[in-house]
């Protein structure tokens, strides 16, 4: 059985960074089943499906934290009306995403629901799916969402395509790290142990050049100026200002591994086969984001936080605080090209 023969679909996706990169395989089977597809999603999101050729248009709303209130977007949703789709599709189950795929005015509106609410009998649904193992990967899990829509094709992965201009000179050697999370301090590992596993890689590794970007927010910028006075190392390298999520593509292509937090830097690193280190909390549905192979390594604690379903840390995750310096600095080693030069 194959997908229903629809010209123009509309994928609603209203998620950050990590949320769009798990969507982009199930975007591209759409569009390979021979579909107009355009997509609802944040500006983050679309800043990253302008990677994507298969993306035809993407429609922005600009969500952030906390987010503005749904009304703000009725216009972009009475455009999208305007469009006629044939259908409209959610793999979220989240609120924002539920009502934007019920109004958009498609021919259907299919979506998966992930928890029952008193209200969703009211909503001019088509279809409603229910969500796949929640063990699987997250961008697995969007792929047998359309399995169930009759799609049985082989799973395309990720494809990019970099804008001409956009040039990232690196050392050789390098080692991507992200050490700031967008909207969650407890996802974050304490500087002074970046540092410290900074300089047991260089005792092993000493030709190893670490580069650390930020987004345009003055915190990360701060976090990262205070990693290079923690680590005092002239392999250490901070970019000079805030990077486009383009650059960050491009630069990410280029370097040999990656290592950083459970972040949307973190997948958009999977998605272009770079290998990766990342330090997790292991908390309820952490499966659906961690990388998964034998060039990823995830060091993670157990979160009480989660467990108790409160917060018990204060500013500092104390679970991530228990992950000493060397077993990420070992991972690393693990990882790096062979072919680097070994004191």
């Amino acid at each position: 059985m194959a997908l229903p023969s629809w010209k123009k679909v509309l994928v609603v996706d209203l998620g950050f960074l990590g949320d769009t990169v798990h969507s982009i395989p199930a975007l591209r089977a759409l569009a390979q089943s021979g579909a107009q597809v355009d997509v609802m999603t944040t500006s983050v999101g679309a800043e990253l499906l302008a990677l994507v050729p298969e993306v035809s248009r993407s429609w922005i709303v600009p969500l952030a934290k906390p987010s503005p209130p749904p009304w703000r977007h009725l216009g972009t949703l009475r455009a999208i009306r305007a469009e006629k789709y044939c259908a409209a599709l959610t793999f979220s189950g989240s609120d924002r995403n539920l009502f934007c795929a019920a109004l958009s005015g498609a021919g259907e509106r299919i979506a998966v629901i992930s928890r029952q609410r008193w209200w969703l009998p009211i909503l001019r649904l088509t279809r409603k799916l229910s969500p796949g193992s929640r063990i699987s990967p997250l961008f697995e899990q969007r792929l047998d969402t359309l399995r169930k829509l009759g799609w049985s094709g082989c799973a395309p992965g990720w494809s990019w395509s970099y804008p001409r201009g956009v040039n990232s000179a690196l050392p050789s050697n390098a080692v991507y790290l992200s050490v700031s999370a967008f909207g969650s301090i407890h996802k974050e590992w304490p500087l002074k142990f970046w540092a410290e596993a900074i300089r047991l890689v260089l005792k092993v590794r000493p030709a190893t050049n670490f580069i650390v970007g930020f987004a345009n927010s003055s915190r990360e910028k701060i976090r990262a100026q205070n990693l290079a006075e923690c680590a005092g190392s002239s392999q250490l390298h901070i970019l000079n200002q805030a990077i486009s999520l383009t650059e960050l593509a491009s630069l990410l292509h280029k370097v040999d591994l990656f290592a950083g937090l459970d972040s949307g830097v973190l997948h958009l690193a999977m998605a272009m086969g770079k290998p990766t280190v990342s330090v997790f909390r292991d908390y309820q549905r952490s499966q659906e984001w961690v990388p998964r192979g034998i060039d990823h390594k995830v060091v993670k604690r157990p979160c009480e936080c989660d467990i108790q379903k409160r917060n018990l840390c204060g500013q500092e995750a104390k679970c991530l605080a228990a992950i000493p310096p060397q077993e990420v600095a070992d991972a690393m080693l693990a990882l790096l090209p062979s072919t680097q030069a070994i004191l």
